[in-house]
């Protein structure tokens, strides 16, 4: 197999006049194995020169063992549908499937591409925490989009400090990971120790259970000396995971630590913590290291908690360090399991044995609760030998429950003032879309639309969706939160989806977007829209060349037609097999065009096109089934 990998490459110095000079595609241009690809994908992240390589579709898995990239200025492209999977036997207990260690300039683009690492091999070792799907080390300007990470030995994306001596820096810097999906790992679905202006769009992080945390999301640096600076987590979906949605686990840092600055918003969590995890049995947990902590904020707006059996917040900390705030939030079905304080919001004190500070410093600015249980909505758990009770605490809500249970404060509470409304039933609200344009071009980017409400106008609103239509989730629109809240006071909000651009020549797509009925909703006049996304092959915007290359043959491989579709109103195809004898040629085409191959035989074949209006030139690969 190898030997005839040479001969191919061999075969493409032939032709080295019309490949991209700053692309390598690694099938083609360094090899494949269909039993350990780790060398072909080392060379290709360490030793190439190439601005941009193409992990492409084989249709078989890339298995491999573990990864480093160990080269700056590069983007990584696994094309659509590529799986890379990691080798049985081949992690040690602290390796990764990929590695980014004091590296800069790195994008990781793939849509539709999923890692996956073998779970049930690293309980079995009962040995594992640490081996993650990807590993970031003090790494700069990375940028991560599109990709499933499943089944890792601990979390599907760790964020931390080198642990090289010669590194210039303890965190990592200026990360961007975008419309990426996180399943069944171990540990976490996102682990973050030390990081600086760090953005989390449109992900997705659910089923994580194995070992202690079991989170969604972890925010935990290790020392003081980490950081978490400037941390946007936003539209997300966080679901089913056997630990907390989010945890704020900021025990390790103290009040010479730098400030910590985190917000997130519209985001969705439910359903998380199990009962076999024993831990701050919450939506959100917050915890500081009980004494002189952190200062700083985190900020959650817009969130939406829903479907859970255990508190939607718990807190503890002390009045001295970081503010917990909570503006325009739903918590909506929480609070299920009958269990002594399990609260929906449930604050505790920071230490039983030893003198602290007042514990609180937990600010709610609107926000909804709704729940069924005869238990306050607002519960603490003081120890007023050891502290003098609760602080800093203020709080405006919008209270649903049958039994009007109220809140408790503590003996001895200080600066705490908590008002609610109450409503013995839900105050149905009549809910209606609207939208000013409903066909898009791809180069659109964004879908606005409007949600309007008929009736209490006082409390803020979840109004939940369903997305259906030929459009595909996370692969055409961006993975969204799947819901939208009206504010306070206000009789509608606007919200967006972005479109996600490619190159593919396809047939317009349509997105319907519908309103979810439940015990709050009910559908006005126009309860949903269906909108039309036009294709447009000719956008030269980078995200194209981020998702797609700017050929492509689909589908690849192929049995009897493939369409090829090109970015140019002139172009010519010429065809080659593996020993680089002429097959078939044609000319003059424009944008797409179908080629029948049901009269080639099984193997591998190379295309040639000239692209005559950009003057372009390059070769792609094509396999025949």
């Amino acid at each position: 197999m190898r030997n005839k990998i040479l001969l191919l490459i061999i075969f493409l110095g032939f032709f080295s006049n019309i490949l991209f000079a700053s692309k390598i595609i690694v099938c083609t241009d360094i090899g494949f194995d269909p039993v350990d690809n780790t060398s072909f994908l080392q060379f290709a992240f360490s030793q190439t020169t190439e601005d941009t390589i193409v992990v492409d579709n084989v249709g078989m898995d890339w298995n491999t063992g573990p990864l480093r990239i160990e080269r700056n200025n590069i983007t990584i492209i696994f094309e659509d549908g590529v799986v890379l999977r990691a080798l049985f036997g081949e992690f040690d207990i602290f390796e990764s499937l990929i590695r980014i260690n004091d590296k800069s300039n790195i994008s990781i683009i793939g849509y539709n591409a999923r890692f996956i690492m073998n779970k049930q091999e690293y309980i079995d070792l009962a040995d594992s925490e640490f081996r993650h799907g990807i590993s970031l080390n003090s790494a700069s300007n990375i940028h991560i989009e599109g990709l499933t990470i499943l089944d890792t030995g601990g979390d599907g994306i760790l964020l931390t400090r080198s642990f090289q001596p010669n590194s210039p820096k303890n965190y990592c810097e200026n990360i961007l990971i975008k419309n990426c999906r996180f399943s069944n790992n171990y540990r976490q679905g996102l682990s973050v120790t030390s990081a600086k202006d760090l953005t989390i769009l449109n992900c997705e992080f659910s089923e994580t259970n194995g070992t202690l945390p079991e989170d969604g999301i972890d925010l935990e640096p290790d020392i003081p000396e980490e950081r978490l600076e400037n941390i946007l987590i936003k539209d997300c979906r966080i679901f089913n995971n056997f630990g907390n949605a989010i945890q704020l686990a900021l025990f390790m840092m103290d009040d010479n630590s730098r400030d910590v600055s985190i917000t997130i918003e519209n985001t969705f969590m439910a359903n998380n913590h199990d009962p076999s995890n024993s831990f701050d049995f919450a939506e959100i947990a917050a915890t500081d290291n009980g004494s002189n902590g952190v200062d700083g904020f985190v900020d959650f707006k817009n969130c939406y908690i829903m479907s859970s059996q255990w508190s939607a917040v718990y807190a503890s900390k002390t009045v001295e360090s970081f503010d917990l705030n909570f503006s325009n939030c739903v918590f909506k079905d929480v609070s299920n399991d009958p269990v002594d304080l399990n609260n929906p919001i449930f604050l505790e004190v920071t230490d039983y044995s030893n003198q602290v500070p007042r514990f609180g410093g937990v600010n709610f600015t609107d926000c909804t609760i709704i729940y069924d249980e005869n238990i306050p909505f607002f519960n603490l758990f003081e120890n007023l030998p050891t502290s003098e009770g609760l602080g800093n605490v203020t709080g405006n809500f919008f209270v649903i429950n049958p039994n009007n249970p109220g809140f408790f404060i503590g003996e001895n509470p200080e600066n705490v003032n908590i008002t609610y409304e109450y409503f013995e039933t839900v105050p149905v609200t009549e809910i209606s879309l609207n939208a000013s344009q409903l066909n898009y071009l791809e180069e659109d980017r964004y879908i606005d639309f409007e949600i309007s409400r008929i009736g209490n106008l006082d409390l803020p609103i979840a109004v939940e969706f369903e997305y259906e239509g030929s459009a595909e989730y996370g692969l055409d629109y961006d993975r969204i939160n799947g819901f939208s809240i009206i504010p306070s006071n206000s009789s509608s909000t606007i919200d967006t989806i972005e479109i996600i651009q490619d190159s593919i020549v396809e047939q317009d797509e349509n997105l319907n977007l519908t309103v979810i009925e439940n015990d709050c909703i009910q559908l006005g006049q126009v309860g949903e829209l269906d909108f039309v996304i036009n294709d447009l092959t000719t956008s030269t915007n980078e995200a194209q060349i981020f998702r797609n290359d700017r050929f492509k043959i689909l589908p690849n491989p192929s049995s009897e037609k493939v369409t090829i579709a090109v970015n140019s109103l002139n172009f010519d195809i010429t065809i080659f097999d593996s020993n680089g004898i002429f097959v078939d040629s044609d000319t003059g085409l424009m944008n797409a065009t179908i080629i029948d191959i049901a009269h080639l035989q099984a193997g591998i074949y190379f295309l040639q096109i000239n692209d005559r209006t950009n003057s372009i030139i390059t070769t792609q690969k094509l396999i025949k089934k």
